[in-house]
């Protein structure tokens, strides 16, 4: 008879298993945080057992929102998106000391599995998508972003005035 294996995600110094069947140590009771990025944004998640065993918290960085000198039209059109996102979703996107965030929180159901995680980070990303997508026609990629006083506004957004939004 064989030997059954079970297999785990790690997250630093915990073994999460695939599945409640797996004979790793109860996660519930353990706090831990990771990072992760999707579609260059970078993402840093934190499950706190103590507050909510079906919870884990979630902060992606966008990038810095567009001033008015590079392109007015671009910050009123990037707003606009923000502001329809937050209407649909909740309070979603802020705009915190002049970078465009990505809040909220994933519902995880108990026991935590590897399997449950990134089932409920990848529903929290997927009703955020449109809106990811949408915002990538304003702005690069993070990961494409070389310099950190580098422009963020992708180039044919740049020095637009709202004249352009007034011939609408």
């Amino acid at each position: 008879m064989q030997k059954s294996s079970s297999s785990n995600l790690i997250l630093g110094e915990i073994k999460l298993p695939f599945d409640e069947g797996g004979g790793t140590e109860k996660i519930e009771r353990r706090d831990f945080n990771f990072r992760f990025s999707y579609r260059q944004i970078p993402f840093a998640a934190q499950y706190r057992a103590e507050r909510d065993p079906s919870k884990i918290d979630i902060v992606g960085d966008i990038g810095p929102m567009p001033f008015s000198a590079e392109s007015a039209l671009a910050r009123i059109e990037l707003q606009t998106v923000l502001d329809a996102a937050n209407a649909h979703l909740g309070e979603i996107f802020r705009i915190i000391e002049g970078r465009i965030q990505i809040v909220g929180e994933a519902m995880v159901t108990p026991p935590v599995t590897a399997v449950g995680l990134i089932t409920a980070i990848t529903h929290f990303l997927l009703k955020r998508r449109p809106y990811l997508e949408t915002i990538e026609v304003f702005l690069l990629p993070p990961g494409d972003v070389k310099a950190s006083g580098e422009a963020s506004l992708r180039p044919g957004w740049r020095r637009v005035s709202t004249s352009r939004l007034k011939q609408r």
